[in-house]
């Protein structure tokens, strides 16, 4: 069973493999310790540009933790990066349940971990809506990407963990042309998915990266 993360993490259960295609060091480490854009601050700006292969191997069948906790130690290890954790508090979206429950089903049995776009046109051919299909997908994986597109920290405040199967379509229009315009998204999510957002202020740890080693391209 292949598990694709995002931003071009992936590993294989079972087998244990991990491997991430033209990666930067700022992708591994926000993937590694389950952290979004807004989470960490400091380090040296090769870290968002500079693009490494890398290929591990881990023991037995590992679950997701246990691949994280062995690309940390990878990190540590060969780009010798070190950080420190504080406390700030900053303005967050908090995502939470509605008075229904949430449009979220249980993944069905032998499904692999994924999300899909798929474009739906109109009569003219053109581009109408987009279709989301996630399938076995966590909520904090969701609130990442969601955190990506908004550009906010998203905090999870539903209560549910696991994993689950969704759909949600995002239809823009002349307002809002772009698919993945945060009024879209929220309201999509909200109405579709019974999943809402909410501005408010909290304590956030974030990760101060206090520095890296550059590693040649292929060592």
């Amino acid at each position: 069973m292949a598990k694709e993360h995002a931003r071009m993490a992936r590993f294989t259960a079972p087998g244990g493999r991990f491997s991430a295609t033209a990666t930067t060091l700022t992708t591994l480490f926000e993937w590694a310790w389950s952290i979004q854009p807004a989470e960490h601050s400091g380090g040296p700006a090769w870290m968002d540009t500079d693009r490494y292969d890398i290929a591990a191997k881990a023991e037995g069948n590992p679950s997701d933790d246990e691949m994280k906790r062995m690309v940390q130690t990878l990190l540590a290890e060969r780009f010798q990066l070190k950080f420190h954790r504080e406390k700030k508090n900053m303005g967050v979206l908090a995502m939470s349940t509605g008075k229904a429950a949430p449009k979220l089903a249980p993944p069905a049995e032998g499904e692999t971990q994924a999300i899909r776009v798929i474009p739906q046109t109109g009569p003219d051919q053109k581009i109408a809506s987009y279709h989301v299909v996630a399938t076995r997908f966590p909520l904090s994986q969701l609130t990442a990407m969601l955190a990506q597109q908004l550009d906010r920290v998203v905090v999870n405040e539903t209560g549910l963990d696991g994993d689950f199967d969704f759909t949600v379509d995002l239809t823009p229009d002349e307002s809002l042309p772009n698919p993945l315009d945060p009024t879209l998204l929220m309201t999509a999510m909200r109405e579709q998915l019974g999943l809402i957002f909410k501005s408010e202020n909290a304590p956030v740890d974030i990760f101060v990266i206090d520095g890296a080693q550059k590693v040649a391209a292929g060592n």
